[in-house]
């Protein structure tokens, strides 16, 4: 049993540590499936994602999917994959570093409230970076807070441990739609202070004009949601530009 664990036991990487040509720097995030750090190799800093063991037994096909996809893409607001590692019994990627925060960190611990103008701003830079994904037939699955990143006004969506390959069937559009939808509620909502007492639906007390709340309907299903891409693009450029 103690032989299983030690075996079992993800290796974690100390600053001033060797993976490859690369050094580590420190520790930037963990979630279920891996560990992130900051390295750097030649003074240029780059992101190393080690994949945790206890995930890659149960899911290493769908790990191998990860490097397949980010292979294919070519995009200035999603990090590009540098090289695989495999050594020390250890799986993971090196990473392009994008500079800035997450939404995570930018709403619950600096308390930032979006205006409406920036809200759009931000939206608009999410359903061009889908644009380019939908069209390679690829679905992200994991547009949440922690996984976008915000940098002087520009967007980079980050983690495609969950993307899959578009086969409209168990892996559809849909599902971006409705975290896009998600992420933009919570983006309202960090200007929302509500007077009352009873909880309401947020379709009702958030204050959004109605061009708003039936395109965020769209997209989270409530009411007919969008079959493609550029349905949700030419409608929200169309309430962007009733409402400037």
């Amino acid at each position: 049993m103690v032989l299983d664990f030690l075996l079992n036991r993800d290796k974690i990487y100390l600053p001033n540590q060797k993976i490859d040509n690369y050094t580590i720097l420190k520790v930037i995030g963990e979630g279920r499936y891996g560990i992130c750090y900051l390295l750097c190799q030649d003074d240029k800093q780059y992101v190393f994602k080690q994949l945790k063991k206890s995930i890659l037994k149960k899911i290493r096909q769908k790990a191998n999917l990860e490097e397949e996809i980010l292979t294919n893409i070519k995009h200035k607001s999603i990090p590009k994959l540098i090289k695989k590692i495999e050594q020390d019994n250890c799986l993971g990627y090196i990473l392009e570093l994008k500079e800035g925060k997450t939404f995570e960190e930018i709403i619950f611990n600096k308390n930032y409230i979006f205006q409406r103008k920036e809200i759009y701003d931000v939206a608009i830079q999410i359903i061009k970076i889908l644009k380019y994904l939908h069209k390679l037939e690829i679905v992200h699955r994991d547009i949440r807070l922690p996984n976008l990143l915000y940098n002087d006004g520009k967007i980079s969506l980050i983690d495609f441990g969950l993307a899959r390959k578009i086969d409209n069937k168990k892996y559809s559009t849909d599902v971006d739609f409705f975290y896009l939808g998600d992420f933009l509620i919570h983006l309202y909502y960090t200007g929302f202070k509500s007077k009352m007492r009873k909880e309401w639906p947020w379709y009702d007390e958030l204050p959004l004009i109605n061009e708003e709340k039936i395109f965020l309907k769209r997209l989270m299903g409530i009411e007919k949601i969008y079959n493609h891409i550029d349905q949700v693009e030419e409608d929200f450029l169309s309430l962007v530009n009733k409402n400037p």
